[in-house]
Parts: structure tokens; sequence; C-alpha cells
């Protein structure tokens, strides 16, 4: 993984001043400390993660691909963000189908979904920490009556619930009905979760290999693992974070690319960032683009509206497949594309775009792997994990709670009640 911030419009001597380094020794400490009650389980997971639940993971995920045409998988935010990130961008030969529900309130999306699988064999991963989520048990009432009336009193093996490993309405019932279950590890928030079996059980079903995402965590792990600063991408993107928005005074960061394989990576990016950032009214407001489709919706406001946004770019440099474009008409205005493949006139517009923004002062950043595979996507995620966790301390917040989304739940019960 490369980060590039030359066009970060960041001086050097800010980047490096002695005051971050100073406050990057406090934040590895605190991050280091045995210490995981405040949520810092996840930085050392892909080393001492719990290995028999992996393997159970792998022979869950083998029986399902056996038995099964599709994967439902019922959760939201964390519990799905990441697992919908990864599969989009690596499940290329799946011959498992992975639908996602409980993402919302909107029965006409979760009927037509059911209605989608009913013709089919399905298994269902029922997600949620607490096992209180609103979105979720109401989701789970209607699929259990649809599990019901499919398989009549064989229903609950058809059945998975990840939640926590002593507590909550899921593992009681687990432990009543004798409902499979799988574990979120303590200590680690939705949003941090991906690595866990959150992800995990999704991932091997879908036939992607879970050993290479470890691997690449792993070595993201392994290279963080310091206070240099300047050695360290993490600490130098999430500084550069921390500067645009107080030092340039930008109040969003776009987070673009030309690769409709990061589309999904960049929702579970606006998650992790809004939610451990946005407290005491602190943070950047997270947008995921997807271009070239977005250039013609919101590429006008970039070059020449509010000047509030900084964009960084995700990109790879090789693709799986391609195709040239041949035989273009004599008259054709893309004549001059003739011979051109897609990923040449993909990287071109994208350089032109990042010219074009930078030109407009838009300050960009750009992240780069060298393909979309299994190892970069875990040493991705680690690197966010990390990175976000490091911004939110040098913001002087909490970047592992979430007391703001409780108000909203708070009111809706008043409604209700």
């Amino acid at each position: 993984m490369e980060l590039n911030l030359e066009l970060g419009q960041i001086k050097q001597n800010d980047l490096y001043s002695k005051d971050f380094q100073k406050k990057i020794k406090e934040i590895y400490g605190i991050l280091k400390n045995d210490d995981k009650s405040k949520g810092t389980a996840w930085v050392d997971y892909p080393t001492n993660y719990d290995k028999k639940e992996m393997t159970k993971i792998n022979k869950l995920a083998k029986n399902i691909r056996s038995n099964s045409d599709a994967l439902l998988v019922v959760g939201i935010g964390g519990s799905y963000l990441g697992a919908k990130a990864g599969i989009e961008m690596l499940a290329k030969k799946s011959q498992t189908e992975i639908v996602f529900a409980g993402i919302n309130f909107d029965y006409t999306d979760l009927n037509n979904k059911l209605e989608n699988l009913k013709n089919k064999d399905v298994t269902v991963n029922v997600i949620s920490k607490s096992g209180t989520t609103v979105e979720i048990l109401m989701t789970l009432s209607i699929i259990e009556r649809f599990l019901k009336n499919k398989y009549k009193g064989s229903y609950k093996e058809r059945l998975i619930f990840t939640t926590d490993k002593n507590k909550g309405y899921l593992r009681e019932r687990a432990i009543l009905d004798g409902i499979e279950t799988l574990t979120v590890p303590d200590n680690i928030g939705g949003r941090y979760s991906v690595l866990s079996a959150v992800g995990m059980l999704p991932f091997a079903v879908a036939d992607i290999n879970i050993k290479k995402i470890f691997e690449g965590a792993v070595q993201a792990q392994n290279d963080l693992d310091n206070d240099d600063i300047y050695e360290n991408k993490a600490y130098q993107y999430a500084i550069y974070r921390y500067l645009i928005n107080k030092k340039l005074n930008k109040k969003i960061e776009l987070f673009s690319s030309f690769f409709t394989s990061f589309n999904s990576f960049g929702f579970w990016l606006q998650q992790l960032f809004c939610e451990s950032e946005g407290k005491d009214g602190e943070g950047l407001f997270v947008v995921p683009l997807a271009y070239s489709t977005d250039l013609h919706s919101v590429g006008q406001f970039i070059q020449q509206g509010s000047p509030i946004v900084a964009e960084t770019f995700l990109t790879t440099n090789t693709i799986s497949k391609d195709n040239s474009v041949t035989n273009i008409a004599l008259k054709s205005p893309i004549k001059y594309l003739d011979g051109k493949s897609f990923f040449e006139v993909n990287k071109a517009a994208e350089n032109a775009t990042i010219r074009a923004h930078s030109q407009a002062k838009v300050p960009i950043s750009v992240i780069s792997i060298d393909e979309i595979n299994e190892y970069n996507f875990g040493y991705l995620v680690y690197f966010f994990e990390y990175a976000c966790a490091v911004s939110g301390y040098l913001l002087k917040i909490n970047p592992f709670n979430q007391p703001g989304v409780e108000q909203y739940k708070k009111f809706m019960r008043e409604n209700l009640q």
C-alpha cells in the first residue's frame, strides 16, 4: 500500500512537527496498553484471534456452500458494512449468493429479498453484539416466519447467531433453542469488527480466502506497530487529516475511486470515520464517491463550489480483466481511443481528475494498492482502523463510542410506546 500526500497542501514541517511526534508517542501507548476495555482489542486481533473460532467458521462456511444457494446476512452498521465491502471487492467466483437484510425499516425491501429467495435454499446469519438492535429483531421475526414455512420444524438448523459470548437476547435465544452461534469479540466495536466472525463467515461463504485477508492484516499490524512518525503511514495520514481540518478549514473528506470494487468500501469508511470522530463538534464528514459516475453529478461542486472538501483517492495499479476498444468508426468523436483499453482510459480519467481537482485548490491524498486481492483488503482494513483511532485521539475524543446514536433510538421508543 502506498500513501501519496504530495498534493495535500500540507508542509512537511507541519506534518512532522515535534508536537505531533509527542502526541503520537502518547497515542501509541494508549493503543498498545494491555487494558482493552476502552475498545482497543482490535489492535492485536490479527495475531491474537481465536483460532478455534476461525476453524469453526471455515467448517460452517463449507456446510453452507454445500446446502444453501444463499446466505442471508441480517445486520446493520458495522455488522454488515465491512462484510459487504469485502464481498463487493473480492467475491468474484462465489456460487453462494450473499444477501443483506435488516439494514432499514423498509418492509418492501425485505419482502422483495425474501420473494427472490423463496425458491432457494437459505441459511440466515443474524449479527448483533447486543442482541437488542430494533432493525435486526424486527427483521428476524419476519425471517423466522419465512423459514418456518419453508423448512417446518427443522428451520432452526438454518440459523446462525453472531453475538456476545455470554449475554444478550440472541445468546439467550441460542441457548434456549439450540441455535448455532459465533462470537463478536469483547472490546471490539462494530465498525472495527470486520476481521472477526462478523465479516469472516460471510467472506468464507462467498469463497473468499480469509487466510489471505489475515495475512494482509498481520502485515499491516507489524508495519504500524511503532511510534515512528516518519515511517508509519497511518500516523502520516491521520495527522494530514487533522491538519486539513484544523489548518485548511476543510469540513468534508471525499473518498473517491474510479474502480467499482471500492464502492462499498467507501461506505464502510464513512461509518468508521463518522461514528468514530463525530463528537464534541469535531471530525471530518466522510462522503464516498463512485467515479466517473459522480463526476457527472457532484464534479461541478468539487471544482467550483464552496471550498469545504478534501479528497482521498482509492486506487489500484492493475486489474484482473480488461478489454480494448477497437475498430471505432472514422467519424466517431472517440476515434482517438481506438486501441485503448478500459483500464488505460480509466487511469487517464483518474489522473486528469486528480489534476483538475488539485488545480481547483482541493487537497488531494492518494492511497493505492498494487492489485485488488484478499491480502490487500486485509491490509487496508487494518490501516484505516489504525489511522481512524489515531485521528480520533488527535481530536481529543473517544474514537470507540457513539453516544449520539442513542438519541434517535430514545425518541423512536417514545413515539412508539
